[in-house]
């Protein structure tokens, strides 16, 4: 059902990722990294847990949220426990054979303990011995990790992808982002210094819906639910929701809720996700006031070149600024996917936060 708020996992419930879908399955035979990349809301999750089904390997997916920006390696080998434990039970009694000989594993019945402490898990012994194993079942075993970018703070992870990418050749890593700058920020690869400098990766970007393909998406979904709202009102919804999947699923389940279809959910829709949005916006704000003033402006202003950004800025602290300053503050937004660039002007990128932010501004003291 495309209008279940929850993240999908069936391909039926996957809307217009087809093409996306046939590259992941074509990559999978050489790439070592897939990235799939997209703004906030964009289906991203559900994409890749519908990717990961439809490659028929086995797999495992850590999702990253909820731990803090620099987690303890005991809180990713926590992570990783669970996901191990939530294996298909196809390949669960193989694969428990294959890694509980490995030093820091520990097979309590059919469940698999892992050893916190840094003088525990060997990692990448551990995925070595994934990989026989993967080799031996004559298939690649999938490694996802969503939203890689919450625990940039470790940075052992950059160097365990190396290894795995370069001595496991069974294994494929899967890693999705919302925050692209500082995903490929903490992933190095343009970073000399950085262990995945110069490596390849796929990379799947997850695009807003064009208006035609909202439209097809809102028809098919309220068929499915056996609701029927007007034209104008879903041309209504196209326009303020601006084709992010997430908005336009969120509107579907409120008409569900209601059992009918008018602005006034759409409305509501804009509001509750303005929320939503703002509070994810609040968190960068509490790092800077800077970038509080400079989303506010724009969310006031709808756009506006680096010079009024810059000019904006020396208002509220009352001086000149260095323009290297201006453009770090700048560059941290766009690396949040907080703003982009358009037609050489900053804008916020999901209109529905610079709604949200319209009604609310961000505190700047």
């Amino acid at each position: 059902m495309y209008f279940d708020p929850r993240p999908k996992t069936k391909k039926e419930d996957l809307f217009d990722r087809e093409e996306e879908l046939k590259t992941f399955l074509r990559v999978l035979d050489y790439a070592s990294l897939i990235v799939i990349t997209g703004l906030r809301r964009t289906g991203k999750t559900s994409f890749m847990n519908v990717a990961l089904k439809e490659s028929k390997c086995p797999y495992i997916s850590l999702d990253l949220r909820g731990l803090p920006y620099n987690p303890s390696r005991a809180e990713i080998v926590r992570r990783l426990e669970t996901s191990f434990n939530q294996i298909e039970r196809r390949w669960f009694s193989s694969f428990l054979e294959a890694i509980r000989h490995v030093k820091g594993v520990n097979v309590l019945g059919n469940t698999i303990s892992l050893e916190w402490s840094r003088t525990g898990i060997d990692l990448a012994d551990l995925f070595d011995r994934i990989d026989v194993w993967a080799k031996e079942q004559g298939r690649r075993f999938l490694v996802a990790f969503d939203e890689i970018q919450l625990i940039r703070g470790e940075k052992n992870i950059p160097r365990l992808f190396a290894h795995i990418m370069d001595a496991d050749q069974n294994i494929t890593l899967v890693v999705t982002g919302s925050e692209v700058g500082l995903l490929f920020g903490f992933l190095g690869f343009d970073d000399p210094n950085s262990p995945l400098y110069g490596r390849h990766y796929a990379e799947i970007r997850m695009r807003n819906f064009e208006p035609d393909e909202a439209r097809a998406f809102l028809e098919t979904g309220f068929q499915q639910i056996m609701i029927s709202p007007s034209t104008e009102v879903l041309e209504y919804a196209i326009q303020k929701l601006n084709g992010i999947v997430g908005w336009l699923t969120l509107f579907g389940a409120r008409c569900r809720d209601h059992n009918k279809c008018d602005k006034n959910i759409v409305d509501e829709v804009v509001r509750e996700g303005g929320r939503l949005a703002r509070a994810e916006a609040l968190k960068a704000a509490k790092l800077s006031r800077r970038y509080g003033i400079v989303l506010n402006f724009l969310a006031k202003t709808g756009a506006a070149s680096w010079t009024r950004i810059k000019a904006i800025l020396e208002a509220y602290e009352n001086r000149s600024l260095p323009s290297s300053t201006v453009t770090d503050i700048i560059n941290k937004l766009v690396k949040m996917s907080l703003i982009l660039k358009r037609d050489e002007k900053y804008v916020i990128a999901d209109p529905i936060l610079s709604y949200g932010i319209s009604q609310e501004p961000l505190p700047v003291v």
